[in-house]
């Protein structure tokens, strides 16, 4: 009995080993399919043009991103451009759709969306932010098998409480890319349910693979989808793009 133990817990101990090494290897292996630390890390700017499909309806979109932590959402909606949310890296902001006025984020959730902040590759330095990844084993996703890995990240604080903030990583056993991405819906009528997004059409910009085609699921549901027409890399982007108008 003894013995058999100790066999069980020499599994356990040589089994979660091979899963932090096979994290590293996984994220290694990633990054250098797409187009290697280097030419990622060129990568300061980001102008992202595309369609939205929600609801039926078909809206035009552009997405600005700067690093370290920028980000700014313009649609089209009826001929009038809206900013749907921008963060200057501290702070976001949007349009209220009611009054059509920009209006300031709550505290929180500016400070929730600097988690969200890896511009422009989350596991590039991520064990610098403090971020743990780990493989938890494997899963078949829509017919591909895929690594199921965990990238945890600094606890947020929702509603004044500090919760857990971590995200899943479905990555293709075979291309070595992420073919689907399942995180926690923190705040809202939505809160507590697992949203998954799943990345195809990868293209090179500049030397990096970017998923051209994004497809959002709720419950299994399709709410949205997002195809990029047009994306170009290290253009001048003053910080003012992002800032609150009039700031």
């Amino acid at each position: 009995m003894r013995t058999i133990l100790f066999a069980l817990l020499a599994g356990l101990l040589v089994t979660n080993f091979t899963y932090a090494q096979s994290a590293d290897e996984v994220i290694e292996s990633y990054l250098e399919t797409i187009g290697g630390r280097d030419a990622i890390s060129s990568i300061k700017t980001m102008k992202s043009e595309g369609k939205v499909n929600f609801q039926g309806m078909e809206i035009p979109f552009i997405m600005y991103q700067k690093a370290p932590g920028s980000q700014k959402l313009v649609i089209n909606f009826q001929g009038q451009e809206i900013t749907q949310m921008a963060f200057d890296g501290n702070e976001g902001w949007g349009t209220n759709f009611m009054t059509m006025e920009p209006e300031k984020w709550e505290s929180e959730d500016s400070e929730i969306m600097k988690s969200e902040m890896d511009f422009p590759e989350v596991f590039l330095n991520y064990k610098d932010k403090g971020y743990t990844a780990e493989i938890e084993g494997e899963e078949n996703i829509e017919g591909t098998d895929c690594y199921r890995l965990k990238l945890t990240k600094k606890p947020i604080t929702i509603d004044g409480k500090e919760e857990e903030n971590f995200t899943y990583y479905f990555f293709d056993k075979e291309t070595n890319v992420p073919l689907m991405v399942r995180s926690m819906i923190h705040k809202g009528d939505m809160k507590g349910k697992s949203q998954e997004t799943f990345m195809s059409d990868y293209q090179e910009v500049s030397g990096v693979y970017q998923p051209f085609t994004l497809q959002i699921k709720l419950d299994g549901q399709v709410m949205q989808s997002l195809t990029m027409d047009n994306v170009e890399v290290n253009l001048d982007l003053d910080d003012s793009v992002f800032a609150f108008p009039g700031k």
